[in-house]
């Protein structure tokens, strides 16, 4: 791979990472409906969801960037941090994110993943991004070309990115190396059913999955099924098409994790909910749920007792033991769930090299 797949991506990846990517199939931390009438409630909401973004920048910032070499030869520069600044949140709440993170139209630090270059240097949520490459950057959506240019330009010229943060009124300059990371973004989506789901460019979590995937192991299990699903190519595959409109699943969200009963509405049923498929799409989720195993494992993951997350989802979603239309039955998920826990710790045992046969991105 050369630094030119790096930079092919860069301006798309610097941008997406200001905002939640789009579309969305439900309600962003930036679409959110307001909980209550009160400003205090919509604040307090806001800052919960904040939370629930962190921790999924967390885990899925350490599976992209630690199986950059499972995803293909395109990949994007990854420093850990996300952006965002009041122009991504609707109209009706953004009185509630000025008041809850002081957000204004200067592009501000909102995740910092644990362990990447921006914690390592110190960048924390808050931080205001005031400059990239000696460059101040403008406000608004000046600003973010700024930043993707920036961005473009450090890698070029020194394979490193001069940012200069302010904090408490306090410049502080960092220069970051880029990891590579998987072309892929992740968005969360406000919602009490737990599922998850990609489009094949970016990955969709509920808030429900992250309140029912209790450790970091479970939801590094589920989205590492998901990015699974992205690196086969399993939303563009036949099987996603439509026979109402006849076109190809791409853009729509494919391998939801509880099939239609909780789905993610019109689209998931729309890329879902076909018997012609079913054979082909239960198929895919066997794949995706062995590779992710691995893409899970090589990130560091305990990945032993990985399948309990599905016997759960047999205990308190019933209606999707048999599988549905699309999905293998919890019994037989759990069961080749554990055969590949069991094959991941006999290579670690040898010293053998944690890649799934055939590598995923053959």
């Amino acid at each position: 791979m050369r630094l030119r797949a790096i930079l092919a991506l860069t301006v798309a990846a610097a941008l997406a990472a200001c905002a939640s990517p789009e579309p969305v199939p439900l309600d962003t931390i930036t679409s959110a409906a307001a909980s209550g009438a009160d400003p205090a409630d919509s604040q307090s909401r806001l800052k919960a969801l904040l939370a629930d973004e962190q921790r999924l920048n967390d885990v899925f910032g350490r599976l992209v960037t630690a199986n950059a070499d499972l995803c293909g030869e395109t990949y994007v520069p990854a420093f850990g941090f996300r952006l965002w600044s009041i122009t991504d949140f609707a109209e009706p709440i953004r009185d509630a994110a000025h008041a809850a993170f002081a957000l204004d139209e200067r592009l501000q630090v909102y995740a910092v993943a644990a362990d990447q270059p921006a914690d390592k240097a110190g960048v924390k949520p808050g931080d205001i991004l005031k400059s990239v490459e000696g460059r101040k950057l403008a406000l608004g959506p000046e600003g973010r070309t700024q930043f993707a240019e920036g961005v473009t330009a450090g890698l070029l010229k020194r394979g490193a990115v001069r940012f200069v943060f302010e904090r408490d009124g306090r410049t502080r300059k960092a220069t970051l190396k880029a990891l590579k990371s998987c072309p892929y973004a992740v968005a969360l989506a406000v919602g009490d059913d737990p599922n998850a789901a990609t489009d094949g460019a970016t990955v969709f979590v509920t808030t429900g999955m992250l309140a029912f995937a209790r450790d970091d192991r479970d939801l590094a299990t589920v989205l590492g099924h998901e990015i699974a699903h992205a690196i086969k190519g399993h939303p563009r595959h036949p099987a996603a098409r439509t026979e109402r409109t006849g076109v190809s699943g791409a853009g729509r969200v494919f391998g939801a994790v509880i099939d239609l009963a909780a789905g993610l509405g019109d689209a998931a049923a729309g890329a879902l909910g076909l018997s012609s498929a079913r054979q082909n799409s239960i198929a895919a989720e066997i794949e995706a749920d062995r590779i992710g195993l691995y893409l899970a494992a090589r990130a560091g993951y305990d990945v032993a007792n990985a399948a309990e997350i599905w016997r759960r989802l047999d205990k308190e979603f019933p209606s999707t033991s048999d599988g549905g239309w699309t999905h293998p039955a919890s019994s037989e998920r759990f069961d080749l769930m554990k055969a590949t826990a069991a094959e991941i710790a006999e290579k670690r045992e040898n010293s053998l090299p944690l890649t799934p046969d055939p590598p995923p991105s053959s």
